[in-house]
């Protein structure tokens, strides 16, 4: 390596270094920069067409002369990776011309192949891979440790919402997790228990809703005769799996409580600790958020109460759809479910309940006085919603109907 190296990270915050120069895109503050680069580094073996870059680059829009915006846009990105390599300094060391980084063949762009590139996304790969082909338990381990050291964040989280970044987030996410369970079970066959947990809970990085990474952490617990850890534990990933993300947790899951049951102390509890139990040490402060299941359920025990009760109940289905593309999931229209998500668990009372019944849709079922107190409910998160909603294309539809 030499003082010209370019070290390059994707995972995580973008960014690129040498001894010479650093850029980032908070210290450049130029998104579209950010893009075009990451795309090039990030596509390196690739010749990237001029019309597939001005599609990525400009997505939405119809530019009256987009070959001279990405012209422009090309310019100042050679000009920025120029401080790289700084004249002076390349002409003491051999003279000619720096290198350029970009470069242009035949209607196409490209990443120079010459240039000396440490890439955190292709090392990342390389171990990964290494470990797989490698036969001895040691080594493998060792290079799945490389690889997850490497792991720093989500592949170019300033640009988590396009389509392209959003296929390798999950790729590599994916591979993350995969390494940590080998990892995992490594330790475990070393009879490193306490190291399992370790790993696990500095592996926050982790893709939340593989329940095998939970259950490794289970049976560490478990080995180490731990079942009341275990216990509260498990407590913790089932409330994780209902209130934020609406499922149910799987039979695996299921069969390592009552392994972990089977366990604990033969100790009776009185009704006092069954009642501090059911309440949990930390209640959730937002709307109960379940799955469908549950939210069918809670909705049949209201229509049997409702006739009993002096206040009212309604249904309300609120429906997302993006106008430009009214038949299809689009990114836009996963980024304001998540927007309306979280209008809905902030915004609601505790006694009201609302679950995912589709994926552009959400259901909920509200406590309220009279009609009045519906609608002013509705409106609270309608306000809410269009403090954070950032894709101006989403509408939002909302019907109600009085439970009765």
């Amino acid at each position: 390596m030499s003082a010209y190296t370019l070290y390059i990270n994707l995972l995580g915050e973008f960014s690129i270094r040498n001894e010479y120069h650093q850029f980032t895109h908070i210290s450049n503050k130029s998104l579209q920069i950010t893009r075009l680069l990451a795309y090039l580094i990030a596509n390196k073996d690739t010749e990237v067409s001029k019309d597939k870059l001005i599609d990525i680059l400009w997505p939405e829009e119809n530019s009256a002369n987009p070959s001279g915006a990405l012209r422009n846009l090309i310019y100042r990105s050679r000009q920025i990776l120029s401080s790289f390599f700084p004249k002076e300094n390349w002409n003491e060391n051999g003279g000619g011309d720096p290198p350029e980084c970009i470069l242009l063949s035949q209607n196409a762009y490209r990443w120079n192949p010459d240039i000396d590139c440490v890439i955190d996304i292709y090392e990342f790969e390389l171990y990964a891979h290494l470990a797989e082909k490698e036969p001895n338990d040691a080594a493998k381990y060792s290079m799945n440790s490389k690889a997850h050291d490497i792991y720093k964040g989500d592949f170019l989280n300033v640009l988590s919402a396009e389509e392209w970044v959003i296929f390798r987030n999950v790729y590599y996410k994916n591979m993350y997790t995969k390494i940590t369970i080998n990892m995992c079970r490594h330790l475990s066959d070393q009879g490193d228990y306490a190291g399992v947990i370790r790993l696990c809970e500095s592996s926050s990085l982790v893709d939340q809703m593989d329940e095998q990474i939970h259950i490794e952490k289970l049976h560490a617990y478990l080995e180490m005769n731990a079942p009341t850890q275990a216990l509260n534990y498990y407590y913790s990933v089932s409330d994780l799996f209902t209130q934020k993300f609406g499922i149910d947790i799987s039979p695996a899951m299921r069969l390592i409580y009552q392994e972990i049951i089977r366990r604990l102390p033969n100790r009776q509890q009185d009704i006092t600790g069954l009642e501090e139990n059911l309440r949990g040490s930390n209640q959730a402060k937002g709307t109960f958020y379940c799955n469908f299941d549950i939210f069918k359920n809670i909705y049949q025990i209201n229509l049997r109460s409702v006739r009993r009760s002096q206040s009212k109940r309604f249904l309300i289905l609120i429906t997302m759809e993006d106008c430009d593309k009214p038949e299809e999931i689009t990114t836009p229209l996963i980024e304001e479910m998540d927007n309306l998500y979280t209008a809905l668990s902030k915004n609601l009372r505790t006694n009201d309940v609302f679950t995912k019944s589709s994926p552009t849709q959400f259901s909920l079922i509200l406590t309220v006085a009279n009609e009045n107190g519906c609608l002013c409910a509705i409106q609270r998160i309608v306000d809410k919603y269009n403090k954070l909603k950032k894709n101006a294309q989403i509408e939002m539809q909302i019907d109600r109907k009085l439970i009765q």
